[in-house]
């Protein structure tokens, strides 16, 4: 991890000035022993961090050999200072400083928005996708704005449009404030959507409007749709902005929809059709080989199909050079920079994918995935304590959730020592991949929970006799710190019967 470049922290009451050298009490200075404020000045410069025992040691006694006594010493001390449950022992790996989290947007006084999902009119399944992707679009316009909490396409499609809605199921299950709802009929090139936003505390309709469109002209409407509904829950919206606050429309109508229903395929939790998504973001591609997120989506499903962190560098290089284009096209697009963010991590280019991730934050602050990625890519930059404040804020905006936020927030867990509620989360899977069972087994074994750990193995080696769930621990993830690694291993080996 690169070197801290903060030189004032705070812990509560207390402040660690480096660059004075001295720790405070509000205004009263407060004295450590020379290599207990060296360990603590380490602990903050690696804030969220768990650090290894001996890098502490190699720290604060460099090219001395002393026995680990000396730094629960000097532990114990920083404790008595600070307080007990300041330094966190994660067992068997080191310490960790768990204070404070990474500044996000409070969302807790925003009023509350779920898109239902919106009813398709025609009747015609092979219409559910464009149907489901008017309504998504209308959530991504809705969320640019940051002015109020848009929910996730994945709770707010959890209720239908127009079948009888019980508005206090509605706001007792998702805790939205308003709700818009909408239909979509489709008659060959002809489309007519009707959009409406209600109150969800009473069921009071405060705008409705019908629009018949021809073509691509659905993207028009989804424009003149949010800026309607911006301008009744905001008392002053900014035009200019709502011109951006739409995907950029596709050359082509059938493109479009080939890509909604790839989308759908990978989103499905069980994920039993993976081979049929990159075939429809293919097929999408060959309409219209400019469509910056179609190329985005491919990229994803090459990811997804080579089992993420299992990808050959061949499979890795060919989505690089797809999601770079993907971006050249559409440099707005939210994500694009959240698939160029996961392909680089894959490619262990930690300060890269953080960075991507970062830039489609700033295009769409209050996109549920791309908060939820931001957990995990701080995870394997070794942040977990920060990871758990993202997944927390994405949990908000999703309340029902995806579940590889469990898969991720798990890990995050497992870093920091919490292996039950990391196990709990793991056992919410749906997918039954070979790798899940090797997490939760770590899990289980870190418990001491051997039967279980050991039931977990076998179930891996019977969905994929080649898979080495010794070899995932070590190389499958990619832990910007070799430690991070060392510890899932040590669970793995641990259900493996190891010491």
């Amino acid at each position: 991890m690169p070197e801290s470049t903060v030189s004032v922290f705070r812990f509560g009451s207390f402040t660690l000035d480096l660059a004075q050298g001295t720790l405070r009490r509000g205004a009263d200075s407060v004295f450590l022993r020379p290599k207990a404020y060296t360990v603590l000045t380490y602990l903050a410069e690696h804030t969220g961090r768990v650090v290894p025992k001996a890098e502490l040691m190699d720290a604060a006694w460099p090219g001395i050999y002393v026995t680990e006594d000396s730094l629960t010493q000097s532990i114990r001390e920083i404790r008595k200072t600070l307080g007990e449950n300041m330094i966190r022992t994660v067992s068997k790996r080191g310490y960790m400083l768990a204070v404070g989290k990474e500044e996000m947007p409070d969302l807790s006084r925003q009023p509350i928005v779920a898109v239902l999902r919106f009813r398709n009119d025609s009747g015609n399944p092979t219409d559910d996708a464009l149907v489901d992707g008017f309504a998504e679009d209308v959530i991504y316009g809705l969320a640019r704005f940051g002015t109020f909490t848009v929910l996730a396409r994945n709770s707010s499609f959890s209720f239908a449009s127009y079948v009888a809605p019980e508005w206090q199921q509605i706001r007792a299950r998702l805790g939205a404030d308003y709700v818009v709802e909408g239909s979509v009929n489709r008659h060959g090139d002809r489309i007519v959507a009707a959009v409406s936003l209600a109150d969800a505390s009473s069921g009071t309709q405060l705008w409705g409007e019908r629009y018949v469109t021809e073509g691509t002209g659905l993207f028009l409407a989804e424009s003149d749709i949010v800026e309607a509904i911006v301008g009744r829950l905001v008392a002053r919206v900014d035009n200019a902005g709502l011109q951006q606050a739409i995907r950029k429309p596709v050359t082509s109508l059938a493109a479009y929809e080939l890509v909604l229903r790839g989308l759908a395929l990978l989103r499905d939790p069980a994920q039993s059709d993976l081979q049929g998504a990159e075939s429809l973001f293919l097929a999408a591609l060959a309409k219209d080989p400019n469509y910056g997120l179609g190329l985005a989506y491919l990229a994803l499903s090459r990811i997804v199909i080579a089992e993420f962190g299992r990808a050959s560098p061949a499979v890795l290089a060919e989505a690089h050079d797809l999601v770079e284009r993907a971006v050249a096209l559409a440099p707005d697009q939210s994500p694009c920079r959240r698939v160029q963010s996961l392909v680089r991590l894959y490619m262990r280019e930690h300060e890269a994918a953080e960075r991507h991730l970062r830039i489609g934050l700033t295009l769409n602050p209050y996109d549920a995935d791309s908060i939820e990625q931001m957990g995990y890519v701080l995870t394997m930059r070794g942040r977990p304590v920060d990871a758990l404040g993202w997944l927390d804020r994405a949990i908000h905006i999703d309340p029902l959730q995806p579940h590889w936020c469990q898969y991720d927030r798990s890990l995050a867990l497992y870093l920091i020592g919490e292996y039950r509620p990391a196990a709990e989360a793991l056992e919410m899977a749906t997918r039954p991949a070979p790798w899940i069972s090797t997490r939760l087994a770590a899990c289980y074994a870190q418990l001491g929970r051997m039967d279980d750990a050991r039931r977990q193995l076998a179930r891996a080696r019977e969905r994929d006799p080649y898979f080495s769930p010794l070899d995932y621990a070590r190389s499958g993830i990619p832990f910007e710190h070799p430690g991070d690694a060392e510890h899932l291993t040590d669970g793995v080996m641990l259900a493996l019967g190891g010491t």
